[in-house]
Protein backbone atom coordinates (compact mmCIF):
# COMPACT_ATOMS: atom_id res chain seq x y z
CA UNK A 1 0.00 0.00 0.00
CA UNK A 2 1.34 3.41 -0.99
CA UNK A 3 0.22 6.57 0.80
CA UNK A 4 0.62 9.96 -0.89
CA UNK A 5 1.82 13.24 0.67
CA UNK A 6 2.27 11.88 4.19
CA UNK A 7 3.71 13.77 7.16
CA UNK A 8 6.10 11.28 8.77
CA UNK A 9 6.47 13.21 12.03
CA UNK A 10 4.78 10.41 13.99
CA UNK A 11 7.00 7.61 12.66
CA UNK A 12 10.34 9.24 13.49
CA UNK A 13 11.51 9.77 17.06
CA UNK A 14 13.02 13.21 16.45
CA UNK A 15 9.51 14.41 15.66
CA UNK A 16 10.21 16.80 12.79
CA UNK A 17 7.30 17.56 10.50
CA UNK A 18 8.19 16.44 6.98
CA UNK A 19 5.80 15.68 4.14
CA UNK A 20 7.05 12.84 1.93
CA UNK A 21 5.90 12.35 -1.64
CA UNK A 22 5.06 8.69 -0.99
CA UNK A 23 5.15 6.33 1.98
CA UNK A 24 5.25 2.59 1.30
CA UNK A 25 4.95 0.08 4.13
CA UNK A 26 7.02 -3.00 3.27
CA UNK A 27 5.54 -6.13 4.88
CA UNK A 28 5.93 -8.89 2.28
CA UNK A 29 8.35 -10.06 -0.38
CA UNK A 30 5.82 -8.93 -2.96
CA UNK A 31 6.13 -5.40 -1.56
CA UNK A 32 9.89 -5.62 -2.09
CA UNK A 33 9.36 -6.55 -5.74
CA UNK A 34 7.22 -3.45 -6.22
CA UNK A 35 9.85 -1.38 -4.45
CA UNK A 36 12.48 -2.77 -6.80
CA UNK A 37 10.45 -1.56 -9.79
CA UNK A 38 10.48 1.94 -8.31
CA UNK A 39 14.22 1.70 -7.69
CA UNK A 40 14.86 0.66 -11.28
CA UNK A 41 12.76 3.60 -12.44
CA UNK A 42 15.40 5.81 -10.77
CA UNK A 43 13.03 7.07 -8.08
CA UNK A 44 14.53 8.45 -4.90
CA UNK A 45 13.96 5.91 -2.10
CA UNK A 46 14.82 6.16 1.58
CA UNK A 47 14.67 2.94 3.62
CA UNK A 48 13.27 3.57 7.10
CA UNK A 49 13.23 1.19 10.04
CA UNK A 50 11.94 2.42 13.38
CA UNK A 51 12.78 6.04 12.58
CA UNK A 52 14.99 6.30 15.66
CA UNK A 53 18.17 7.40 13.88
CA UNK A 54 16.78 9.42 10.97
CA UNK A 55 16.40 13.20 11.03
CA UNK A 56 14.48 14.62 8.06
CA UNK A 57 15.89 18.11 7.75
CA UNK A 58 13.48 19.65 5.26
CA UNK A 59 9.75 20.36 5.32
CA UNK A 60 9.26 18.12 2.30
CA UNK A 61 11.11 15.03 1.08
CA UNK A 62 10.84 14.71 -2.68
CA UNK A 63 10.87 10.93 -2.84
CA UNK A 64 9.52 7.70 -1.43
CA UNK A 65 10.06 6.49 2.13
CA UNK A 66 9.91 2.69 2.37
CA UNK A 67 9.20 1.65 5.96
CA UNK A 68 10.22 -1.93 6.76
CA UNK A 69 7.45 -3.65 8.71
CA UNK A 70 7.87 -7.42 8.19
CA UNK A 71 7.53 -9.42 11.42
CA UNK A 72 8.55 -12.82 12.75
CA UNK A 73 11.05 -14.79 14.83
CA UNK A 74 12.11 -18.39 14.30
CA UNK A 75 14.59 -20.74 15.95
CA UNK A 76 16.85 -22.13 13.22
CA UNK A 77 19.12 -24.44 15.20
CA UNK A 78 20.70 -25.04 18.59
CA UNK A 79 23.45 -27.02 20.27
CA UNK A 80 24.65 -27.36 23.86
CA UNK A 81 25.86 -23.76 24.04
CA UNK A 82 24.04 -21.63 21.46
CA UNK A 83 20.71 -21.01 19.77
CA UNK A 84 20.43 -19.48 16.29
CA UNK A 85 17.40 -17.19 16.00
CA UNK A 86 16.22 -15.71 12.69
CA UNK A 87 14.39 -12.41 13.07
CA UNK A 88 12.54 -10.29 10.52
CA UNK A 89 13.97 -6.82 9.99
CA UNK A 90 10.75 -5.05 11.00
CA UNK A 91 10.60 -6.70 14.42
CA UNK A 92 10.88 -4.16 17.25
CA UNK A 93 14.39 -4.48 18.71
CA UNK A 94 13.57 -4.02 22.38
CA UNK A 95 10.75 -6.60 22.16
CA UNK A 96 13.17 -9.08 20.58
CA UNK A 97 15.68 -8.53 23.39
CA UNK A 98 13.05 -8.96 26.13
CA UNK A 99 11.71 -12.15 24.53
CA UNK A 100 15.16 -13.75 24.29
CA UNK A 101 16.13 -12.73 27.82
CA UNK A 102 12.93 -14.22 29.21
CA UNK A 103 13.94 -17.50 27.56
CA UNK A 104 17.29 -17.31 29.38
CA UNK A 105 19.24 -16.52 26.22
CA UNK A 106 22.04 -13.97 26.41
CA UNK A 107 24.53 -11.93 24.36
CA UNK A 108 22.16 -9.01 23.67
CA UNK A 109 20.87 -8.13 27.18
CA UNK A 110 23.14 -5.06 27.43
CA UNK A 111 21.46 -3.75 24.29
CA UNK A 112 18.05 -3.66 25.97
CA UNK A 113 15.68 -0.73 25.39
CA UNK A 114 17.50 0.61 22.32
CA UNK A 115 14.75 2.06 20.10
CA UNK A 116 14.30 0.94 16.52
CA UNK A 117 13.87 -2.34 14.66
CA UNK A 118 16.05 -5.41 14.19
CA UNK A 119 17.00 -4.57 10.60
CA UNK A 120 18.61 -1.31 11.72
CA UNK A 121 20.88 -3.04 14.25
CA UNK A 122 23.50 -4.23 11.71
CA UNK A 123 23.51 -0.98 9.71
CA UNK A 124 25.58 0.97 12.20
CA UNK A 125 26.42 -1.95 14.48
CA UNK A 126 24.42 -0.64 17.44
CA UNK A 127 26.18 -0.84 20.77
CA UNK A 128 25.72 -0.03 24.44
CA UNK A 129 27.09 -0.95 27.86
CA UNK A 130 29.93 -3.09 26.54
CA UNK A 131 28.06 -5.04 23.85
CA UNK A 132 27.66 -4.52 20.11
CA UNK A 133 25.28 -6.10 17.61
CA UNK A 134 28.23 -7.68 15.80
CA UNK A 135 28.91 -9.83 18.88
CA UNK A 136 25.79 -11.89 18.20
CA UNK A 137 24.96 -11.43 14.49
CA UNK A 138 25.65 -14.51 12.36
CA UNK A 139 24.46 -13.17 9.01
CA UNK A 140 22.03 -10.77 7.33
CA UNK A 141 19.62 -11.66 4.55
CA UNK A 142 19.36 -8.81 2.07
CA UNK A 143 17.13 -8.04 -0.88
CA UNK A 144 18.95 -6.48 -3.82
CA UNK A 145 16.61 -4.03 -5.55
CA UNK A 146 18.86 -4.02 -8.62
CA UNK A 147 18.52 -7.74 -9.30
CA UNK A 148 15.36 -8.66 -7.31
CA UNK A 149 17.31 -11.38 -5.50
CA UNK A 150 17.71 -12.41 -1.87
CA UNK A 151 21.05 -13.54 -0.45
CA UNK A 152 22.88 -13.82 2.88
CA UNK A 153 25.90 -11.78 3.95
CA UNK A 154 28.03 -13.29 6.72
CA UNK A 155 29.17 -11.44 9.83
CA UNK A 156 32.69 -11.27 8.43
CA UNK A 157 31.56 -9.85 5.10
CA UNK A 158 29.50 -7.14 6.88
CA UNK A 159 32.88 -5.63 7.91
CA UNK A 160 31.53 -4.48 11.26
CA UNK A 161 33.39 -1.77 13.12
CA UNK A 162 32.50 0.94 15.63
CA UNK A 163 29.10 2.26 14.46
CA UNK A 164 29.86 0.93 10.99
CA UNK A 165 29.02 -1.84 8.53
CA UNK A 166 28.94 -2.18 4.74
CA UNK A 167 25.25 -1.22 4.87
CA UNK A 168 25.87 2.25 6.21
CA UNK A 169 27.26 3.76 3.02
CA UNK A 170 26.15 1.24 0.36
CA UNK A 171 24.63 2.38 -2.94
CA UNK A 172 21.12 2.14 -1.53
CA UNK A 173 20.11 -1.01 -3.42
CA UNK A 174 20.31 -3.42 -0.45
CA UNK A 175 17.42 -3.84 1.96
CA UNK A 176 18.08 -5.89 5.11
CA UNK A 177 15.18 -8.35 5.33
CA UNK A 178 16.17 -10.81 8.07
CA UNK A 179 18.97 -11.15 10.60
CA UNK A 180 20.30 -14.29 12.28
CA UNK A 181 21.68 -14.10 15.82
CA UNK A 182 23.70 -16.59 17.83
CA UNK A 183 22.58 -16.39 21.46
CA UNK A 184 24.17 -18.12 24.44
CA UNK A 185 22.38 -20.65 26.62
CA UNK A 186 24.91 -20.29 29.46
CA UNK A 187 24.93 -16.79 30.93
CA UNK A 188 27.99 -14.78 31.91
CA UNK A 189 27.30 -11.15 32.77
CA UNK A 190 29.17 -8.45 30.86
CA UNK A 191 30.08 -5.68 33.31
CA UNK A 192 32.67 -3.84 31.22
CA UNK A 193 30.56 -0.68 31.51
CA UNK A 194 31.10 0.94 34.91
CA UNK A 195 27.53 2.11 35.56
CA UNK A 196 26.23 -1.43 35.02
CA UNK A 197 29.07 -2.98 37.04
CA UNK A 198 28.22 -0.73 39.98
CA UNK A 199 24.63 -2.00 39.92
CA UNK A 200 25.59 -5.66 39.56
CA UNK A 201 28.21 -5.47 42.32
CA UNK A 202 25.51 -4.42 44.79
CA UNK A 203 23.46 -7.58 44.20
CA UNK A 204 24.06 -9.90 47.14
CA UNK A 205 22.23 -12.92 45.73
CA UNK A 206 24.14 -13.54 42.50
CA UNK A 207 21.59 -16.15 41.39
CA UNK A 208 19.26 -13.23 40.65
CA UNK A 209 21.61 -12.00 37.93
CA UNK A 210 19.91 -13.38 34.83
CA UNK A 211 19.70 -11.98 31.29
CA UNK A 212 16.28 -10.52 32.14
CA UNK A 213 17.63 -8.94 35.33
CA UNK A 214 20.51 -7.30 33.42
CA UNK A 215 18.16 -6.12 30.65
CA UNK A 216 15.92 -4.54 33.27
CA UNK A 217 18.84 -2.75 34.95
CA UNK A 218 20.20 -1.55 31.61
CA UNK A 219 16.75 -0.17 30.81
CA UNK A 220 16.67 1.67 34.14
CA UNK A 221 20.11 3.18 33.51
CA UNK A 222 19.11 4.28 30.00
CA UNK A 223 15.86 5.81 31.25
CA UNK A 224 17.74 7.78 33.92
CA UNK A 225 20.17 9.21 31.38
CA UNK A 226 18.17 9.64 28.19
CA UNK A 227 15.08 11.76 27.54
CA UNK A 228 11.89 10.00 26.46
CA UNK A 229 11.37 10.73 22.72
CA UNK A 230 7.61 10.77 23.31
CA UNK A 231 8.16 13.86 25.48
CA UNK A 232 11.23 15.42 23.86
CA UNK A 233 11.97 14.33 20.30
CA UNK A 234 15.44 12.83 19.92
CA UNK A 235 17.41 10.07 18.20
CA UNK A 236 19.55 9.07 21.16
CA UNK A 237 23.25 9.74 20.65
CA UNK A 238 23.53 12.48 18.03
CA UNK A 239 27.33 12.25 17.79
CA UNK A 240 29.80 9.36 17.71
CA UNK A 241 32.51 8.93 20.33
CA UNK A 242 35.76 9.92 18.56
CA UNK A 243 38.85 7.74 18.61
CA UNK A 244 42.17 9.55 19.02
CA UNK A 245 45.80 8.49 19.30
CA UNK A 246 47.34 7.50 22.61
CA UNK A 247 49.73 10.46 22.34
CA UNK A 248 46.92 12.97 21.86
CA UNK A 249 45.00 11.40 24.73
CA UNK A 250 48.00 11.76 27.06
CA UNK A 251 48.39 15.42 26.10
CA UNK A 252 44.72 16.21 26.81
CA UNK A 253 44.82 14.27 30.06
CA UNK A 254 47.54 16.58 31.39
CA UNK A 255 45.05 19.45 31.33
CA UNK A 256 41.86 17.43 31.88
CA UNK A 257 42.69 14.52 34.21
CA UNK A 258 39.00 13.63 34.52
CA UNK A 259 38.59 13.01 30.78
CA UNK A 260 36.18 10.11 30.15
CA UNK A 261 37.71 7.50 27.86
CA UNK A 262 37.43 3.86 26.83
CA UNK A 263 39.91 1.42 25.30
CA UNK A 264 39.74 1.03 21.53
CA UNK A 265 41.39 -1.25 18.97
CA UNK A 266 43.44 1.64 17.69
CA UNK A 267 44.06 4.48 20.09
CA UNK A 268 41.59 5.68 22.73
CA UNK A 269 37.85 6.28 22.45
CA UNK A 270 36.78 9.57 24.06
CA UNK A 271 33.29 10.25 25.39
CA UNK A 272 31.72 12.73 22.98
CA UNK A 273 29.21 13.58 25.70
CA UNK A 274 32.05 14.59 28.02
CA UNK A 275 33.67 16.73 25.30
CA UNK A 276 30.38 18.47 24.52
CA UNK A 277 29.68 19.08 28.21
CA UNK A 278 33.13 20.69 28.68
CA UNK A 279 32.25 23.07 25.85
CA UNK A 280 29.17 24.19 27.77
CA UNK A 281 26.49 22.58 25.66
CA UNK A 282 24.88 20.22 28.17
CA UNK A 283 21.35 21.56 28.67
CA UNK A 284 22.01 24.45 26.29
CA UNK A 285 19.14 25.49 24.05
CA UNK A 286 19.11 27.63 20.93
CA UNK A 287 15.69 28.26 19.44
CA UNK A 288 13.76 25.00 19.23
CA UNK A 289 16.77 22.67 19.59
CA UNK A 290 19.21 21.93 22.38
CA UNK A 291 21.31 19.29 24.08
CA UNK A 292 19.60 17.27 26.78
CA UNK A 293 19.97 18.27 30.42
CA UNK A 294 20.36 14.57 31.22
CA UNK A 295 22.95 13.65 28.60
CA UNK A 296 25.11 16.08 26.60
CA UNK A 297 25.32 13.62 23.71
CA UNK A 298 21.59 13.79 22.96
CA UNK A 299 20.13 16.58 20.83
CA UNK A 300 16.46 17.26 21.54
CA UNK A 301 13.61 18.85 19.63
CA UNK A 302 11.64 21.23 21.84
CA UNK A 303 8.88 21.35 19.25
CA UNK A 304 8.69 22.56 15.65
CA UNK A 305 12.47 22.58 15.22
CA UNK A 306 13.74 23.14 11.67
CA UNK A 307 16.46 21.39 9.74
CA UNK A 308 18.43 24.63 9.56
CA UNK A 309 18.37 24.96 13.37
CA UNK A 310 19.52 21.37 13.77
CA UNK A 311 22.44 21.56 11.34
CA UNK A 312 23.54 24.98 12.61
CA UNK A 313 23.49 23.79 16.22
CA UNK A 314 25.32 20.56 15.37
CA UNK A 315 28.00 22.45 13.42
CA UNK A 316 28.47 24.91 16.30
CA UNK A 317 29.11 21.99 18.67
CA UNK A 318 31.53 20.34 16.23
CA UNK A 319 33.45 23.61 15.88
CA UNK A 320 33.56 24.18 19.66
CA UNK A 321 34.97 20.70 20.35
CA UNK A 322 37.51 21.14 17.56
CA UNK A 323 38.63 24.52 18.88
CA UNK A 324 38.86 23.40 22.51
CA UNK A 325 40.34 19.91 22.14
CA UNK A 326 41.52 19.65 18.51
CA UNK A 327 39.20 16.62 18.16
CA UNK A 328 36.85 16.22 15.22
CA UNK A 329 33.55 14.68 16.31
CA UNK A 330 31.13 13.24 13.77
CA UNK A 331 27.36 13.08 13.61
CA UNK A 332 26.00 9.59 14.29
CA UNK A 333 22.39 10.36 13.35
CA UNK A 334 21.41 10.08 9.69
CA UNK A 335 20.47 13.52 8.38
CA UNK A 336 18.06 13.14 5.46
CA UNK A 337 17.57 15.86 2.84
CA UNK A 338 16.74 16.22 -0.85
CA UNK A 339 20.38 16.82 -1.77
Amino acid sequence: MIEKDVDIKEITTFGLSCKVKELMRIKTEQDLMLLSDRYKAKEKIYILGGGSNSVFCEEEYNGMVAKIENKGMEKISEDEDNVIIEVSAGQVWKDFVVDCCEKGLSNIENLAAIPGVVGAAPVQNIGAYGQEAKDSIVACEVFDMKTKTFYWISNKDCHFDYRYSIFKYQEGNLVIWKVRFSLKKHFSVNTSYKALKDVIDKVEDKSKITPSFVAKKVTEIRDSKLPDPKILGNVGSFFKNPIISQDQYEQIKKYYPNIVSFPAKEGVKISAGWLIEQCGYKGKRVGKVGMSEKQALVMVNYGEATGKEITAFANAIIDSVKNMFNIQIQIEAHLVSNH
